[in-house]
């Protein structure tokens, strides 16, 4: 009886001593994980998601806002007009850099993007970011302001893609001079030229599309 007693405290005792070591499924070295609540990537897709409502409550503001921009646009676009039927530089095919149309009410769109991809729509302009373009969860946002203009800007400013961006910028109801060619530009300050990215104009449905690699505003030129 007593070593039948002594022999189960022995059995207890190693038992004690396995649980305290980690157990004897448990790696050496490893301690037990009981997980984290929360990973960095969860972190970060949930402080995205309040700058996403920030920024799509801050978009519809601007729509409001752009009302009175749109009838400014709506009287300059006129002047403008009235100026060229005046001088008859449309029919002789006057050249200018960037190309001017019939305004446009702001348009704006925010998405969350990553390394899956995905695709914004700016009005009648869309912004394709394919799968491994980035390699993590991006805000991205897309404006078209009020102008005579065809631009659109992107933020956040700078960012870069590991593989191109497809942009298709829509020119409907503009007025484009005869035998020419029109292309996407990358503006810089003060509406200067700096890059012309690859792309192609399709006049059946009066785009141009190109690729980008990086961010922030682009405009169609000619």
């Amino acid at each position: 009886m007593r070593n039948a007693r002594s022999f189960v405290l022995a059995v207890v005792a190693v038992m004690v001593a396995a649980c305290a070591d980690g157990g004897p499924t448990s790696p050496a070295g490893e301690s037990p994980s009981f997980g984290v609540v929360g990973t960095e990537a969860q972190i970060r897709h949930q402080e995205l998601k309040q700058q996403l409502a920030t920024e799509r409550a801050r978009l519809k503001r601007e729509r409001e806002l752009g009302k009175e921009d749109f009838e400014i646009a709506e009287r300059e676009w006129k002047a403008y007009r009235e100026q060229l039927k005046r001088s008859k530089k449309l029919k002789d095919g006057w050249v200018v850099e960037l190309l001017r149309c019939h305004p446009r009410p702001f348009e704006g769109d925010a998405e969350i993007i990553g390394p899956d991809g995905g695709t914004l729509h700016i009005g009648e302009h869309q912004l394709v970011i394919p799968r491994g373009a980035l390699t993590e969860e991006q805000l991205i946002v897309a404006e078209a302001t009020t102008s005579s203009l065809v631009d659109v800007e992107f933020s956040p400013e700078g960012l870069q893609f590991q593989r191109p961006a497809q942009l298709t910028v829509s020119y409907k109801n503009c007025d484009v001079p005869a035998g020419v060619d029109l292309r996407l530009v990358y503006l810089g300050v003060g509406n200067r030229v700096l890059e012309w990215p690859s792309s192609d104009d399709d006049r059946t449905t009066s785009e141009v599309t190109g690729e980008i690699h990086h961010f922030s505003r682009y405009a169609v030129a000619y």
